[in-house]
């Protein structure tokens, strides 16, 4: 990629009021802030977020899960067959508009769609279990917008929704589904947790939490010294709190013995039972053929989420560390004016050779000034080209990461990849 096709001016000036990763992001132009909770994406982070799409596509088909797609605007009528209307509604978490020919909403989560979509379709024990899942973005009215991507009113989420005939079946495809979650966030370089939570407004009786550690995360945890048990503290805001964790969770520890941790929540599973299938009519036939509800899971990852977190963990004063796992683009190419000729025969060169690259051809940005910028811009490697080249097929290469600088010949280049 050329960066004078696009819009890639920084500045120099970052504002004071955010995290370091995001005075970064909003430095370095990679998000545009049209309002509270609402942003654009520059380049490099919806390529990033493709990559990390990918990951969660690829484990989840592995896991049997099968990708569709469901309306981001749905008719009230929907959640009014779940009895969630009122409640969202109520929230002010939900938007929706009234139209002449109806009331409509914006998707926060797709549950009662989910269903619909399934209700015509599986109606044997011998069509079950299901999992359907989507990537998408999704909408919710957060009263308290922060950290760009972090809570944001606009955002892009994975949901996977399963579909059994028994509470056995549904506890087996949680397992799964938490394993599966598991190697995603291991592929994506993140330390996460599983935390026992509170199901809110999804209902169920049983679910966990995704958290990594981070000391810009909004919930708290309280966990045991080693790692091995935790929930997230709203659980003791619940009458008969520590019976609940002994009787739902199996804990029945001294808390005195866990510490607390901030995090930031990356993902959520949901054993749902019969709640949705009940009220909406859901039905299946058994064995005996008996009409029966479904009983459902539902599984959540935000994916913008994701994102603004590896981000959050990957940067220094002077920009983003892109992760190789996720990175937009592995290679950057700096050049001085009088290189302009070297530095596109590589850049041609690298992209016959299937290596992610991006050339910094701005015209009127000085050669300090771009390699300023391609720290900023974080892009793992990035091949420096000053008026010292020899000629001789033998580039200088830094490391973003370590700050490390290698000589590397052309044909080695491509390994970078």
């Amino acid at each position: 990629m050329r960066l004078s096709r696009g819009c890639f001016s920084t500045t120099r000036e970052r504002c004071s009021y955010e995290t370091l990763s995001q005075q970064v992001l909003q430095q370095s132009g990679q998000v545009k802030r049209y309002s509270s909770g609402i942003y654009a994406k520059n380049n490099f982070f919806v390529k990033a977020q493709a990559n990390i799409e990918s990951i969660i596509r690829e484990v989840l088909e592995k896991y049997d899960c099968i990708e569709v797609s469901f309306p981001l605007l749905q008719p009230k009528s929907i959640w009014e067959a779940s009895g969630r209307y009122d409640s969202y509604n109520r929230s002010g978490q939900m938007f929706c508009c009234d139209m002449p020919n109806g009331t409509f909403c914006m998707a926060p989560t797709a549950e009662e769609a989910v269903l619909e979509f399934v209700r015509d379709k599986v109606k044997s024990y011998k069509d079950l279990p299901i999992n359907l899942y989507q990537i998408g973005d999704k909408f919710r009215n957060e009263l308290r917008s922060r950290g760009g991507f972090l809570r944001s009113k606009e955002f892009t989420m994975m949901d996977a929704y399963s579909f059994h005939t028994s509470q056995e079946s549904l506890q087996e495809e949680y397992e799964r589904m938490r394993s599966a979650y598991l190697e995603i966030f291991a592929r994506l370089k993140l330390p996460v947790l599983p935390v026992k939570a509170l199901n809110g407004d999804m209902g169920g009786n049983y679910s966990e939490e995704f958290m990594c550690i981070a000391s810009s995360g909004e919930d708290t945890i309280l966990v045991n010294d080693d790692f091995t048990l935790a929930f997230n503290t709203e659980l003791l805001q619940m009458k008969n709190s520590k019976q609940y964790l002994k009787d739902t969770y199996g804990i029945d520890a001294n808390l005195d013995e866990f510490h607390l941790e901030r995090c930031i929540e990356l993902g959520h599973i949901f054993q749902l039972g019969q709640r949705y299938s009940k009220s909406m009519n859901g039905l299946f036939a058994n064995r005996k053929g008996e009409s029966i509800p479904y009983f459902m899971g539902c599984y959540g990852i935000g994916v913008s989420r994701l994102l603004a977190t590896i981000c959050e963990l990957n940067c220094d004063e002077n920009g983003l560390i892109w992760p190789i796992c996720v990175t937009p683009y592995t290679t950057y190419i700096v050049y001085t004016d009088k290189q302009y000729e070297v530095a596109n025969n590589l850049y041609s060169q690298l992209l016959s050779k299937g290596v992610k690259v991006v050339i910094d051809d701005r015209p009127k940005l000085s050669f300090g000034a771009k390699l300023k910028d391609a720290k900023l811009f974080g892009i793992p490697y990035v091949i420096i080209i000053g008026n010292s080249y020899q000629g001789n097929q033998v580039f200088e290469v830094e490391s973003r990461l370590t700050s490390n600088k290698y000589q590397i010949a052309l044909d080695d280049l491509e390994t970078l990849k």
